[in-house]
C-alpha cells in the first residue's frame, strides 16, 4: 500500500529485555534529526503518552507489538496515528462490537483514535472504520460524556501498511 504523502513510516526490532522506548526514540532521532521528543502524560506527567516533538514542524505517532517498534513521521499532515498488533489478536469482539473486530479492525480504530489525540480515553466502539480495502476512512461518533467538549465530526484517512511478520499495521491522518 502507498503511504499518503509525506507520511514515513520505519520499523525497529526491540530486542528482547531492550526499553522498547529506546528503539522508538532511536527512529526519531534518525527521522527528525536535532528535534527533541518527549512524552509527558496529561492525566499523570509521568514520561509515557503521545509523543511530542520540539525543534521540527512535525507530527509523530509511535506504536509497539510484541518485539517490534514502528514510528510514524509526517510533515504534511496536521495529525497522524499509527498502531500495530498481532495479526492473530483475539478477544477484540467484546471491544469493536460494530464489526471490524479482527487485528487489523484494531489497529485502524486505535490509529485513528491516536491521530485524535484522546487514545482510549475515548471509547473505541465510537469509530467508524468505512473501506474494505487497505485504503480506508474512519469517523468517531461523538457521545454527551465527551468531557463537555463538544467536538466536529472529523473524517480520518487511513491506510493499512505492510508490517513484519504476524503483525498487522494502520495509519490515520487528517
Amino acid at each position: 500500500m502507498t503511504l499518503p504523502p509525506g507520511v514515513e513510516v520505519a520499523w525497529r526490532e526491540v530486542p528482547a529485555g531492550s526499553p522498547r522506548r529506546d528503539a522508538s526514540r532511536a527512529i526519531l532521532a534518525e527521522l527528525l534529526p536535532g528535534a527533541t521528543v518527549s512524552s509527558l502524560c496529561a492525566a499523570c506527567g509521568a514520561d509515557h503518552g503521545r509523543p511530542h516533538v520540539e525543534g521540527a514542524d512535525a507530527a509523530v505517532s509511535v506504536s509497539y507489538a510484541p518485539g517490534w517498534a514502528v514510528v510514524a513521521v509526517t510533515r504534511n499532515h496536521a495529525r497522524i496515528g499509527v498502531d500495530a498488533a498481532p495479526a492473530g489478536a483475539a478477544g477484540l469482539e467484546r471491544i469493536l462490537p460494530h464489526g471490524g473486530a479482527d487485528a487489523i479492525g484494531w489497529a485502524r480504530v486505535e490509529a485513528v483514535l491516536k491521530a485524535d489525540g484522546r487514545g482510549l480515553a475515548v471509547d473505541p466502539a465510537r469509530v467508524e472504520v468505512r473501506g474494505q480495502g487497505p485504503a480506508w476512512t474512519a469517523r468517531i461518533r461523538h457521545a454527551a460524556g465527551d468531557g463537555g467538549v463538544a467536538r466536529k465530526p472529523r473524517d480520518w484517512n487511513g491506510v493499512d501498511i505492510e508490517a513484519p511478520a504476524g503483525l498487522v499495521a494502520a495509519i490515520a491522518v487528517r
